[in-house]
């Protein structure tokens, strides 16, 4: 996955903070390869953000996220620090399709980084405040008395709307059921081996579904709960590495002030 340039990152950053950085354009990392079509009936915390400025224009899906309160959604780091102008991004809920004009849309007020973010995608979290609640339900974020939801061997779930095959933009949204895996198994995209940072997720015996390219920041949730941020993996979208990795949810959630 391409990471964002080295800069010093402020843990809040506001209109004309932001408006000060000068900004590192990159293809997010990750949504769905293989899984299967669903709506967002079936996850209405998901949303997608939409960034002016990306190559594929307004309409594209730069990257996912959580609506983890009516105002507030959980993505990626690296999908603020790799916009040209993160506060001029949009937030849209309630769309299946991609394309469609259904669901609401807003924009966002501030952005708060995860204090320990780095260009090595640790900390790999980021909270966006919109400028009106939107009318879905939020999604509860895991604690560290949550523990149990990451142990090996059990199912997690990502949403998202990004690249399905190749270059192939997604247009519907999509999900993919994961195996909670060790580290060591999400090589070459794992990036440390510090276990409280992230999640790794694996395709079950002879699929090969993952995330990749077109939606960074969106959800796995495991026992309806927002377990881990889409962070880094399936770079290419094919079946080299059909593996997916996660900001651990717990471990960042406090340094956002979300429990």
């Amino acid at each position: 996955m391409p990471k964002p340039g080295h800069r010093h990152t402020a843990a809040l950053l506001t209109a004309v903070g932001l408006m000060a950085l000068t900004g590192v354009v990159g293809t997010p990392a990750a949504a769905v390869h293989g899984g299967s079509t669903t709506t967002i009936d079936a996850a209405p915390f998901t949303v997608m953000i939409k960034n002016p400025d990306a190559a594929e224009g307004p309409d594209s899906a730069w990257c996912g996220g959580t609506l983890v309160a009516p105002d507030k959604v959980l993505t990626a780091g690296h999908c603020v620090m790799n916009a040209d102008r993160p506060l001029s991004m949009t937030v849209v809920g309630g769309r299946t399709d991609r394309l469609s004009a259904a669901g609401e849309v807003r924009h966002i007020t501030a952005i708060t980084m995860d204090p320990g973010y780095s260009s090595d995608l640790a900390h790999d979290a980021a909270v966006l405040t919109l400028a009106k609640p939107l009318p879905y339900k939020p999604l509860r974020v895991a604690t560290r008395k949550d523990a149990a939801l990451y142990a090996t061997g059990r199912t997690a779930t990502v949403y998202g709307w990004g690249h399905t095959d190749g270059d192939s933009s997604g247009r519907t949204f999509k999900k993919a059921v994961l195996t909670l895996s060790p580290l060591a198994a999400c090589d070459p995209y794992a990036n440390t081996t510090d276990t409280s940072l992230k999640v790794c997720g694996t395709s079950a015996k002879g699929k090969t579904d993952s995330i990749c390219p077109g939606d960074s920041g969106g959800p796995l949730v495991a026992g309806g709960i927002l377990i881990g941020i889409v962070s880094a993996g399936n770079k290419y979208c094919d079946t080299q590495h059909p593996v997916s990795v996660f900001t651990k949810v717990s471990t960042v959630a406090p340094e956002l002030g979300l429990n």
